[in-house]
């Protein structure tokens, strides 16, 4: 079973550090005359801005995933079922932050954003409700656990989600709602933990 384990842990791994590069891939290196490539990196600083904001988001599911299955003390199909799921969610960030980059006006774009990091965090919230249902986990961490499969920690995905609809009326409204997991994440797990151990 560890062995199995590693393996899911390695792939998953592989998955998300191909995302994670693609992500830099997709910023093209500027091909001007000498005098003009300090306005051409200005003018590439939106898509530093979208690399830097969903490599921070990908390393954010990789931090968590990663500490998900070391207190996993068995897994199931359902559990293997849904951590494709989430990788093939993780998979399609990259085309996804090109797309806003690219069309960063367009509504659409928006919402094509919102919904890949929405699926991605609301799978990533039901492996850890699934888990915590199931008894996979190891007692000793099951508390720590349980934090992340609680309804204020479904507020990551929720945000991404509520932003799709949102993008139809501002894509700087969704966007805003992005920018906003950064600040609520700290407080919304603080608070989740509170109403679990209560």
């Amino acid at each position: 079973m560890e062995r199995d384990l590693g393996r899911i842990v390695a792939f998953t791994d592989g998955v998300m550090a191909v995302a994670i590069t693609l992500l830099v891939l997709n910023i093209d290196v500027p091909n001007v005359k000498r005098d003009d490539l300090g306005g051409a990196l200005v003018d590439l600083l939106p898509s530093f801005a979208a690399y830097v904001f969903s490599f921070a988001l990908v390393g954010r599911f990789w931090v968590v995933h990663h500490s998900l299955f070391e207190r996993l003390r068995a897994f199931d199909a359902t559990l293997m079922a849904l951590n494709l799921l989430f990788l093939a969610a993780i998979a399609l960030i990259p085309f996804a932050t090109d797309l806003l980059d690219e069309y960063s006006q367009e509504s659409i774009a928006a919402a094509v954003f919102g919904t890949v990091l929405g699926v991605a965090a609301l799978i990533n919230w039901l492996m850890h409700v699934h888990i915590i249902r199931a008894g996979l986990v190891e007692t000793a961490h099951r508390d720590e656990t349980a934090v992340f499969a609680s309804p204020l920690a479904f507020g990551l995905a929720g945000v991404f989600l509520v932003s799709v609809p949102l993008a139809f009326v501002s894509p700087h409204i969704a966007q805003a709602l992005w920018l906003s997991t950064i600040v609520l994440r700290y407080p919304l797990r603080r608070l989740a933990g509170r109403t679990s151990s209560s």
